[in-house]
């Protein structure tokens, strides 16, 4: 399944916003298709203007107005930049968008399915948007919490080693 990094997904609610430009829509299209491995983006301007065929000020202009309207936003970890996308604009405007076009029938099986991912990935609430940033602590026994859920590693099911296996093996 390795074709599923050559194409580029734009979000439906940063397509359909008159406020952003073709190159704005692209960039967001690029930082969604980068963000599937790592759950953000850490390409550079040049990467990102390489791509698009456009200059580096333009790639700048662009990133700051999708901080701007809430699609992005952006750490920095030591001198690399990450780039995340906003989950909770990106997934749960988004879904708004496609719910006016789905048929009633439909519609309500995709509102349960979307209350299962929701309860199931609460996560995604609990995250702090308004200054952009999960909310990290300590518990008690010094485990660290994201979004006050502990932060612990687990072995790999045989499922799991199998299949990163089998992703590794494209690369020897």
């Amino acid at each position: 399944m390795a074709f599923i990094r050559y194409f580029t997904a734009v979000p439906r609610i940063v397509l359909n916003d008159p406020s952003c430009s073709s190159t704005d829509k692209l960039v967001m299209g690029v930082i969604n298709s980068l963000s599937n491995n790592k759950e953000y983006c850490y390409a550079s301007n040049d990467y990102f203007s390489k791509e698009l065929n456009v200059g580096t000020k333009t790639i700048s202009n662009s990133l700051s107005k999708l901080k701007k309207l809430g699609f992005i936003y952006i750490e920095y970890v030591k001198k690399d930049r990450h780039i995340y996308m906003n989950p909770k604009i990106v997934m749960e405007e988004n879904s708004k968008v496609s719910e006016k076009n789905l048929p009633v029938m439909v519609e309500e099986n995709y509102q349960q399915k979307r209350k299962d991912y929701k309860k199931k990935n609460n996560n995604i609430n609990n995250t702090n948007f308004k200054n952009c940033e999960p909310t990290i602590s300590y518990d008690s026994d010094g485990v660290m919490l994201w979004n006050g859920k502990r932060c612990e590693s687990k072995e790999c099911t045989p499922e799991e080693m199998k299949e990163m296996e089998e992703l590794l093996s494209e690369f020897n």
